[in-house]
C-alpha cells in the first residue's frame, strides 16, 4: 500500500492540471521540461508540443496542431501511450513523477486572440499505465476509480472542486480515498477515513499557518477539525506562492456531507458554498463503497 504522503502528493498534484496556463516553478523545472520537449520534437518531428511540470510531480505533455488531430482517437491514443512512456523513461526527474497527462489540443487564430479546443486528453500513472483511455476531458467534479491489482486497491478520487477563483489564482478541493478491492467486489469496504486536499494559487501566500476547517450541511456541524499546511517541501512547491493543506474525515461523515441540500466549508477565514454539482460529486463517491451513513 502506497503511503499517505504519496497519495496525498498524487491527488494534489491532479490539481494543477492546467494544460496551457501554468508554468514551471523553478529554473530546474524549466531547464527539464526544455529538455524533454526538444526530445519529444526531435521523436515526432512536430514543432509546437508543449511541456509543462508543476510541483516536480505531474507532467504534462500538450501536442499542439498535430497532425494526428485529423486522425482517429485511436491514433492519438498510441501517440499518446508512446510519448507517455518515452517521457517517463527520459525525464531528468523521472523518478519524482506520479502522473503523466497527454493532450492532443486544436488552435487557431492570431496573437491575443485566439480559440483553442481539445481533441483528446490520456493520463497515465508513473508505470505508463494508462489511467483514462478515452481521450476525453472529464468533468473534474466527477469522481474517477482506478483499480490497481497489484495493491488489489481502488483509488476513488475529484480532480478538483474549485471553491474560489481559477486554476491560476483561486482555491480547489480534491478528495481522494483507497479501499481494498474492486468496485464489483461485493463485500468492499469503506475506507476509515477520506483525504480532504486543499490547494491555493494566488500572488502571496494566503494561509500563514495550519487552518481549522468546519463543514455544515443543511446548517448542522457536519465535521470540524484541523487542515495541516504542507511544507514546500512536501508539497514540491518550493520558490512559489502555492500552498497545499490537508485533513482526514471520518468516512461516516464525509458521506454525510454528499447527503447534504447544501454544504457550507470554512478554512481559515475562507467561506465556501458548494454548488449543487460539487454535492452530487462528493455523493457519487461515497456510492462506490457501502459504508455507515449514519
Amino acid at each position: 500500500m502506497s503511503s499517505p504522503l504519496v497519495r496525498r502528493a498524487i491527488a494534489i498534484c491532479a490539481v494543477c492540471s492546467c494544460l496551457l496556463a501554468l508554468g514551471c516553478s523553478t529554473l530546474k523545472s524549466l531547464r527539464n521540461a526544455a529538455r524533454l520537449r526538444q526530445q519529444l520534437i526531435d521523436r515526432y518531428h512536430e514543432p509546437d508540443i508543449n511541456v509543462l511540470l508543476r510541483g516536480d510531480r505531474y507532467l504534462v505533455i500538450a501536442f499542439v496542431n498535430s497532425p494526428l488531430n485529423n486522425k482517429d482517437q485511436i491514433d492519438r491514443a498510441r501517440r499518446a501511450q508512446d510519448a507517455a512512456t518515452f517521457a517517463l523513461k527520459n525525464f531528468a526527474v523521472v523518478n519524482q513523477i506520479n502522473t503523466v497527462a497527454v493532450s492532443f489540443v486544436a488552435s487557431e487564430g492570431r496573437l491575443f486572440v485566439r480559440k483553442t479546443r481539445s481533441l483528446g486528453f490520456f493520463v497515465f500513472d508513473k508505470n505508463g499505465l494508462a489511467l483514462n483511455t478515452s481521450g476525453t476531458s472529464e468533468d473534474p467534479s466527477r469522481p474517477v476509480a482506478h483499480f490497481n491489482p497489484a495493491r488489489n486497491e481502488t483509488d476513488v478520487s475529484i480532480t478538483r472542486l474549485q471553491l474560489e477563483g481559477d486554476m491560476n489564482h483561486g482555491i480547489a478541493l480534491v478528495p481522494h480515498f483507497t479501499f481494498k478491492g474492486n468496485v464489483h467486489d461485493a463485500n468492499r469496504i469503506a475506507p476509515d477515513s477520506v483525504v480532504f486536499d486543499f490547494a491555493s494559487y494566488a500572488d502571496r501566500k494566503t494561509f500563514p499557518a495550519s487552518a481549522r476547517l468546519d463543514i455544515l450541511g443543511d446548517g448542522l456541524a457536519v465535521f470540524s477539525g484541523t487542515a495541516t499546511l504542507l511544507t514546500p517541501q512536501d508539497s514540491g512547491s518550493e520558490d512559489s506562492t502555492a500552498q497545499f493543506l490537508t485533513t482526514q474525515i471520518p468516512f461516516a461523515q464525509f458521506a454525510k456531507i454528499g447527503q447534504a441540500r447544501e454544504v457550507k466549508l470554512k478554512l481559515g477565514s475562507k467561506d465556501f458554498v458548494l454548488s449543487r454539482q460539487d454535492i452530487d460529486g462528493l455523493r457519487a463517491m461515497s456510492d462506490y463503497v457501502p459504508g455507515p451513513r449514519e
